[in-house]
C-alpha cells in the first residue's frame, strides 16, 4: 500500500499535467513551431489530432502555464487565444467566435460583414500581442459537407497569410482530411503530432505502466500497487487506453475512500468506482475490477469503447 498526503477537499488529478511521452512529444512540436514563427515572422501552423479524451484540450492548457512560467510579466505579450470552432463553420461566424474569445463587444455585430470582422480580427490580435492561436473542435471543417466549412478553412489560410501567428489545428483524427483537400492549407499545417489513446503494443504498454506509476505518486489515499501487471491489465481496458477515464475512475475512487474514511483503494472500490463513472450496468463478469472479470476488452455491443476507433477517426 501506498500513502500520501494531500488536500482531501479539493483533490482532483485534473489538478495535475502528468507528462506522458506523447504528451513531451507535442509539447516540444509545439514550442518548435511557436518558436520558428518568432524567429521568421512567418505563420506557421500545427495540426493536434487524436481522439476525445487523451488530453489534447489539457496539453493545450499545460503549454499556456509553461509560456506563462518562462515569460513571467512578459507572458502578456504573448498570449494563447484559445477558440472552439463553430459546429456549422463559416467564416463569418468563426471571425464571430474569435472576436468572442478575445472579448470584442462588437464580436456578435450583425451589422459587420464577413470581411470586417477579418479586419477587426486582424488589428485585435496584433493589438492583444497574440502569438498562438488554437482552433478546437477542428474537425467541423471536415464534417461540414457544405461550401462554407471550405470558405472557414480559407479564412484561416488568409488569416496566416496576414499575421505572424502560430496556429494550431486540434481536432480528431478525420482533422487531417482537411489539409488533404486544401492544398494551400496543406502547406501551411506540414507539422502534424498524432496524439493517440495508448494502444496494446510494446512500447505503449510500457509507458501506460510509467503513467500509473506517475498517477499513484499523485493520490491522497493509500492504494493497492498499480505497478502489477494484473493491475495494469485492469487499468487499461477500463480506460481503453484513455486517460480521461483513468482520471475519472481514480478520482471517483479517492473520493469514496476520503467519503467514507476507508483504509485506502481496492479493487472492490474501483470497481465500485467503474461503474460509476464509466458504465453502471456493468456485469461483474464485464467490470474489470471484478473479480470474475473475463479480461476482454469492453467493445461489445452497448459496451463503452464500442466502435470507438472508428468514431473517433
Amino acid at each position: 500500500m501506498s500513502n500520501h498526503e494531500g488536500s482531501p477537499a479539493s483533490f482532483s488529478l485534473r489538478h495535475h499535467f502528468i507528462l506522458s511521452p506523447q504528451a513531451e512529444q507535442a509539447l516540444a512540436r509545439l514550442t518548435e513551431v511557436h518558436g520558428d514563427t518568432r524567429r521568421t515572422g512567418t505563420s506557421k501552423g500545427l495540426v493536434i489530432q487524436g481522439p476525445s479524451g487523451v488530453g489534447k484540450s489539457t496539453l493545450i492548457r499545460e503549454y499556456v502555464e509553461e509560456l506563462k512560467s518562462a515569460d513571467g510579466v512578459d507572458a502578456r505579450q504573448r498570449a494563447v487565444l484559445i477558440v472552439e470552432i463553430p459546429s456549422s463553420p463559416t467564416k463569418k461566424n468563426l471571425a464571430t467566435a474569435v472576436l468572442t474569445a478575445m472579448k470584442d463587444p462588437y464580436a456578435d455585430s450583425r451589422n459587420h460583414s464577413a470581411e470586417t470582422k477579418f479586419a477587426r480580427t486582424i488589428q485585435l490580435l496584433s493589438k492583444l500581442g497574440v502569438e498562438v492561436v488554437v482552433l478546437d473542435e477542428a474537425q467541423h471543417l471536415v464534417d461540414y459537407k457544405r461550401n462554407a466549412a471550405y470558405e472557414a478553412a480559407d479564412w484561416i489560410k488568409s488569416l496566416m497569410n496576414e499575421t505572424s501567428i502560430t496556429f494550431v489545428l486540434v481536432g480528431l483524427k478525420r482533422t487531417e482530411g482537411l489539409l488533404w483537400a486544401n492544398e494551400q492549407l496543406r502547406r501551411r499545417f506540414s507539422a502534424t503530432v498524432d496524439y493517440n489513446r495508448f494502444m496494446l503494443t510494446e512500447a505503449c504498454w510500457r509507458q501506460f505502466a510509467i503513467l500509473l506509476q506517475s498517477i499513484q505518486e499523485l493520490l491522497p489515499v493509500a492504494s493497492i500497487s498499480f505497478s502489477e501487471k494484473e493491475i495494469i491489465r485492469r487499468m487499461y481496458l477500463a480506460s481503453f487506453g484513455l486517460i480521461d477515464y483513468l482520471i475519472k475512475i481514480l478520482d471517483r475512487s479517492v473520493w469514496l475512500v476520503q467519503y467514507r474514511c476507508s483504509e485506502g483503494i481496492n479493487l472492490g472500490l474501483l470497481s465500485e468506482a467503474f461503474k460509476d463513472e464509466v458504465w453502471s450496468s456493468a456485469p461483474d463478469v464485464r467490470n474489470p475490477f471484478s473479480d470474475v472479470f473475463d479480461f476482454k476488452p469492453l467493445i461489445g455491443a452497448r459496451e463503452p469503447f464500442e466502435n470507438f476507433d472508428i468514431i473517433a477517426a
